[in-house]
């Protein structure tokens, strides 16, 4: 199999992508991405565990670059919606769907359980061992980037999205890898269009890590779904 280099598979979307999609895009066909996605997630984790003879390293490397090459057909423009000013107070995955921190849809993202709780959004995962910075523990910034998302959706809940502005994150213990942990996230005060929104992170009750960010409210949302009496 001829080798092919790093730069054919660096085509980058236009931009005026991310807003198209397809309407007729089934339930079925969504949960044959959600496959695909999954199965990129196992990967992710297995290669940092690489290791084999030089023939067993050869041939799997072969049989990558011809699944690379399977998603060529089937990877010409976005049938699933990035973002449509709203959110779904019952699907918050469905948000961001690509979003490199949360989306249920990006390989790069946990996979994450998420639900909104009254005006609190919840979030329950663990991260496997592709995170990994220090021995058996979650890179900090990977945690701050599931934040910075977690922190906006709070805004969301609200009905408002926009920049953030500013974001805090205390490490206060080693967030561990492949260990249940439940980040909630809420709406402290408001000033004007600007959200101050606080979170936390738990391993059981023990608090591991707390975080707070500014977010500016910009634009309004249309709140889909959930109890909003």
């Amino acid at each position: 199999m001829r080798r092919r280099g790093v730069a054919a598979y660096g085509v980058s979307m236009p931009s005026s992508d991310f807003a198209s999609h397809d309407p007729d895009f089934s339930r079925e066909q969504r949960e044959q991405c959600a496959r695909i996605v999954a199965g990129l997630r196992e990967i992710a984790t297995r290669v940092v565990r690489l290791s084999g003879s030089l023939h067993d390293l050869s041939s799997a490397a072969d049989r990558v670059e011809s699944l690379l090459a399977s998603l060529d057909g089937v990877t010409q423009s976005r049938a699933m919606e990035s973002y449509r000013f709203a959110f779904d107070l019952d699907r918050p995955n469905d948000v961001l769907p690509f979003n490199p921190a949360t989306g249920e849809f990006n390989p790069v993202a946990p996979s994450l359980e998420m639900s909104v709780e009254g005006k609190n959004v919840v979030v329950h995962c663990a991260f496997p061992n592709r995170y990994e910075s220090a021995p058996d523990t979650v890179q900090g910034g990977m945690v701050a980037a599931v934040y910075d998302q977690l922190l906006a959706y709070a805004v969301m809940v609200a009905g408002f999205t926009g920049p953030t502005l500013s974001i805090r994150v205390d490490f206060l213990k080693p967030t561990p890898l492949n260990e249940p942990l439940r980040f909630e996230a809420a709406v402290d005060s408001i000033d004007g269009k600007k959200y101050s929104v606080k979170g936390s992170c738990y391993r059981g009750d023990e608090k591991i890590t707390e975080a707070e960010a500014l977010i500016l409210g910009l634009y309004e949302l249309t709140l889909i779904g959930g109890d909003r009496g």
